[in-house]
C-alpha cells in the first residue's frame, strides 16, 4: 500500500481506513478521532481531556459516545491485532517474503494505578522494586510485538511495531494469554519464518505447545537455571522393558565452554522437560570457575536456519555459528524500549476508564497510534524522510501539521461564511462575525 496524499490529515485518514472493517460506521468515527487525538495531543490525560482540549473544537461528537466506544464488547480487539499484523507484513516486498524472519516479542509490564475502582488491579511483583518496595498496586499487560527486518544491501535495519496488548484478570495465566496472543497473529504471518523471542517466565511447556500448531512458527527464549537438562535418547540397549526416552541428566558446568568476548560460552543440543524433541541449549557465563552470572538459552532452530540475522552473525565461522544465539536473543530488547517510550511520551498509563474491556482498547489504541507513526513513513512518500526514526518525532512532525490543517481549515470555512453573509444588510453590523458563526 502506497498513500501519495499531499494532507496530512488525509493520510492519516487513508492509514486508519485499513482497520475499516473492524467497526461499524459510527465506531470507525470514534475510532479514528481518538487516534487523531493521541497523535496530535502532547498529553493525553483523558478521554475527557482530549475530548474537551482537541475533539470538541473541531467536530461535532457527544463525549459519552466516545466512553461508549471503549466499553463496547462487540469490537473484537483481536481484529485490531490481526489488521496491524497484516499492515507489518506488507512492508516486506514480495520477492523478499520467502527469506525473511520475523521475530514475535513477547513480554508483560506492570502499570501502577492508585485508586481502588479500577477492574483487574491487584497486589503484584515488582521485579524492578520501581516505589522501593517489592509489591505494587497496578495492572498486568501481556504484550506481543513484531520486529521486521529491512534491508539495503548488505546492512539490515529493524522496526519493531506493537501488534496488541491484553490485561491480566486471573482468568487466565500470563502463558495463555502470550499463547492467546501468538494465536491471533499467527493466521497473517503464514509466509513467512517467524520466530518467538521471550524471557524465562514465558520459555514455559503451556508457551511452547503452541510450536507444535504452526510449521513456520520457531522460539529462542531465555531459561531459568535451575531447567533440568538431558542428554539425547540412547540408542536400545536390547535388553527387556521400556526404552530410556533421555539420556543421563546434564550439568552445565560440565559443558565445553569457549571464551567470545567478555563471556564464555557453551552449546550442546538435548533435550529438557519442556519439549519433547531436542532442543538447542547455550549457556553464557562471566566466569567457569564460581560460575557467576550463568544464562541458559533455548532454541529449536539454530542460527544458521535463520532466513535473516544481523550482518555480524552470517560472517561467524561455522564452528561458531550456535554460540551466537545470544545474538539474535538481544532483539528482544526492543519490547522493553517500547514499554519505555510509551509510558514516558505516549501516555500508556494515564487511562482513568475503570473497566477491563475500556482498559484493553484503551492501551491497544496507543499501540495502533504508535504503530502508525513507524509504518506511515515507509508508506507515504511525505513522510519517507523519517524511516527509522524515533515515532516521537513522527508523532511531533505528523501532530503538527494536522493542527495546521485544521486551523487553516477553520479559517477558510469562516471567510467563506463571512463572503456569504455581506449581502445581507442586517448582519453588516456584526464586527464579529466569528462570533456569530461560532
Amino acid at each position: 500500500m502506497i498513500i501519495n496524499s499531499k494532507s496530512t490529515l488525509k493520510t492519516m485518514k487513508e492509514y486508519l481506513f485499513l482497520y475499516r472493517g473492524i467497526f461499524y460506521k459510527r465506531s470507525f468515527e470514534i475510532f479514528t478521532l481518538i487516534i487523531l487525538s493521541i497523535i496530535t495531543m502532547q498529553k493525553v490525560q483523558s478521554i475527557k481531556f482530549i475530548y474537551e482540549r482537541f475533539i470538541s473544537k473541531h467536530w461535532n461528537k457527544s463525549l459519552n459516545s466516545f466512553y461508549y466506544f471503549l466499553n463496547d464488547k462487540s469490537h473484537s480487539i483481536d481484529n485490531m491485532i490481526r489488521v496491524t499484523a497484516k499492515i507489518g507484513v506488507s512492508l516486506i516486498p514480495k520477492d523478499e517474503i520467502e527469506k525473511t524472519s520475523i521475530y514475535l516479542l513477547i513480554d508483560d509490564t506492570l502499570q501502577p494505578k492508585f485508586g481502588e475502582t479500577f477492574e483487574n488491579r491487584y497486589k503484584l511483583f515488582d521485579h524492578a522494586k520501581h516505589a522501593g518496595s517489592s509489591y505494587m498496586n497496578g495492572h498486568c499487560v501481556v504484550s506481543i510485538a513484531m520486529r521486521i527486518p529491512f534491508f539495503k544491501g548488505d546492512e539490515i535495519k529493524y522496526i519493531t511495531i506493537p501488534l496488541g496488548y491484553k490485561l491480566y484478570d486471573k482468568t487466565n495465566t500470563k502463558l495463555q494469554l502470550a499463547r492467546n496472543l501468538i494465536e491471533t497473529v499467527m493466521p497473517e504471518l503464514s509466509d513467512v519464518q517467524v520466530i518467538v523471542l521471550c524471557d524465562s517466565w514465558f520459555t514455559k511447556k503451556p508457551l511452547l505447545e503452541v510450536l507444535d500448531v504452526y510449521d513456520n512458527l520457531k522460539i529462542i527464549g531465555a531459561l531459568r537455571n535451575d531447567t533440568a537438562l538431558f542428554g539425547l535418547k540412547p540408542d536400545p540397549t536390547g535388553k527387556r522393558g521400556r526404552p530410556r526416552v533421555k539420556g543421563e541428566r546434564l550439568d552445565y558446568r560440565d559443558f565445553n565452554f569457549k571464551k567470545v568476548d567478555d563471556f564464555f560460552v557453551a552449546t550442546i543440543k538435548c533435550l529438557t522437560n519442556l519439549r519433547t524433541d531436542p532442543v538447542t541449549i547455550t549457556v553464557t557465563t562471566t566466569s567457569i570457575t564460581d560460575f557467576s552470572s550463568v544464562r541458559l538459552y533455548l532454541s529449536n532452530i539454530s542460527t544458521e536456519d535463520l532466513k535473516s540475522k544481523p550482518k555480524h552473525e552470517e560472517k561467524c565461522e561455522e564452528e561458531e555459528e550456535k554460540q551466537n544465539l545470544y545474538d539474535i536473543y538481544k532483539l528482544r530488547w526492543s519490547i522493553e524500549v517500547m514499554f519505555y517510550q510509551q509510558k514516558l511520551f505516549w501516555s500508556f498509563g494515564s487511562y482513568m476508564v475503570r473497566s477491563k474491556v475500556s482498559i484493553e482498547k484503551y492501551i491497544n489504541l496507543i499501540g495502533v497510534a504508535y504503530s502508525a507513526m513507524i509504518i506511515l513513513p515507509f508508506i507515504s512518500s511525505a513522510f519517507e524522510d523519517y524511516k527509522f526514526c524515533s515515532p516521537q518525532e513522527v508523532k511531533h512532525v505528523i501532530g503538527e501539521a494536522i493542527r495546521e490543517e485544521l486551523f487553516f481549515s477553520n479559517l477558510l470555512k469562516i471567510e467563506q461564511i463571512k463572503k456569504n453573509l455581506t449581502h445581507i444588510p442586517y448582519l453588516c453590523q456584526f464586527k464579529d462575525i466569528e462570533d456569530l458563526v461560532s
